[in-house]
């Protein structure tokens, strides 16, 4: 059986921003010593204990800390980033992971209402159900 984890990344608004996002990289770390086969960090732009704006920068960092656990945003909230941003971001992110990179894209319905970004308008061009994208390419074992 495989075992992965889904976090929203809980920070205790009276804590120390970089102390959290510390901890948050300790338990991906856990989780791949564990054995774990992936962890899909959220995003959220607006929630006060979920603020985590860009998970893709948490999991570059623990691409380099981590062995074989793939890493995973669940979701990149489509409306609150510009597509050409967003896009190149996440391609950058796939190349750096060797395959350990799963990428999840939705929106994000409170975020949306906040930043006024029409989260609703743009939910039936999304992909429906539990789809992911993960890209086909060639990867070298170059260092």
């Amino acid at each position: 059986m495989k075992l992965g984890v889904f976090s929203m990344l809980a920070h205790p608004p009276h804590r120390g921003y970089a102390d959290v996002v510390e901890e948050d990289l300790e338990m991906l770390v856990l989780a791949d010593e564990l054995g774990f086969s992936e962890a899909w960090l959220g995003e959220h732009f607006t929630s006060i204990w979920e603020n985590i704006p860009a998970p893709d920068l948490l999991i570059a960092q623990a691409l380099r800390c981590t062995k074989r656990i793939k890493l995973a945003t669940g979701v990149s909230s489509i409306p609150n980033h510009n597509p050409a941003q967003l896009a190149n971001r996440i391609a950058q992110l796939d190349q750096m992971a060797r395959g350990r990179f799963l990428w999840g894209a939705g929106a994000v319905p409170s975020d949306a209402y906040s930043t006024n970004s029409g989260s609703w308008e743009v939910r039936g061009r999304l992909p429906t159900g539990s789809q992911t994208y993960t890209p086909t390419r060639a990867v070298t074992e170059a260092c």
